[in-house]
């Protein structure tokens, strides 16, 4: 309706006053920012401007961290509804008519808040995705040490969910690293009973089909005890007490072959 359009671009003033009333901030927003808020939202309709929607989008980007960002852009954009209908329901000179009125405006501020949710969730899938990548990589990383040799160093309890992600990042760091030797260092796991041991052969044995040796390391004097209690062998996998014996083993034995 362009009777609406050409009473905003009259009443801007006027219009931003009434909407900035009734349209309370969060801290992270100041007034120069409300103001360029304001702005976007007004050249979406009175100039059809499909790059002030982009702007939106990169406005919500921003402050996409921000508790309240997205509740704080819709109740924006549905004030501005408000605050347009009632300035073209008072303007001295209003000749329109309500219902046309309203499908008008109805027309040009759904889009928006629908888009504007669709590229929230967007947003917040996207974020989720880098957060899991992110705990995967901390759940079980591969770090290598050389072109041989790559280490694997596990900390803390290990439960079903978390040995598919151990066994996941280890043949992904074999072949991406194209080691020769792996250590899984388990140093730092509490408790190994019969559910870990198994997830950690069962790695081990994977590990080895691709060509790598895996050697688990950090096996306490009471880990190997419970080993026994619980008639675990790892006859066949190599295991040493720590990490630098370990190494050193390797690296000795590097060195006979090459005699």
């Amino acid at each position: 309706m362009q009777q609406v359009i050409d009473m905003m671009n009259q009443n801007e003033r006027l219009l931003f006053e009434k909407w900035e009333r009734n349209v309370e901030s969060p801290q992270f927003v100041d007034s120069d920012e409300k103001q360029k808020l304001f702005d976007m939202i007004f050249s979406i309709i009175s100039r059809s401007d499909e790059k002030s929607a982009d702007y939106l989008r990169e406005w919500y980007e921003r402050y996409f961290k921000q508790d309240d960002s997205l509740t704080y852009l819709v109740k924006s954009v549905q004030q501005f509804r408000r605050s347009l209908i009632e300035l073209a329901l008072s303007h001295e000179n209003s000749a329109f008519v309500v219902n046309d009125l309203y499908k008008s405006v109805d027309k040009w501020f759904d889009p928006i808040i629908a888009d504007l949710v669709s590229d929230c969730s967007n947003s917040w899938n996207e974020e989720f995705r880098k957060q899991q990548h992110i705990v995967k990589e901390l759940t079980a990383p591969m770090i290598p040490i050389s072109t041989d040799i790559c280490i694997l160093p596990l900390i803390g309890n290990i439960n079903d969910e978390r040995a598919q992600v151990i066994k996941e990042n280890l043949l992904i760091g074999v072949e991406h690293y194209k080691c020769n030797y792996i250590f899984i260092d388990i140093t730092g796991v509490p408790v190994v009973d019969t559910f870990v041991a198994n997830h950690l052969m069962q790695a081990s044995e994977a590990v080895q089909l691709l060509g790598t040796n895996c050697i688990i390391v950090g096996i306490r004097p009471e880990i190997a005890q419970t080993l026994i209690n619980l008639g675990i062998s790892m006859d066949n996998i190599q295991t040493f007490s720590n990490l630098h014996t370990g190494i050193q083993y390797v690296t000795m034995k590097g060195k006979k072959e090459q005699r």
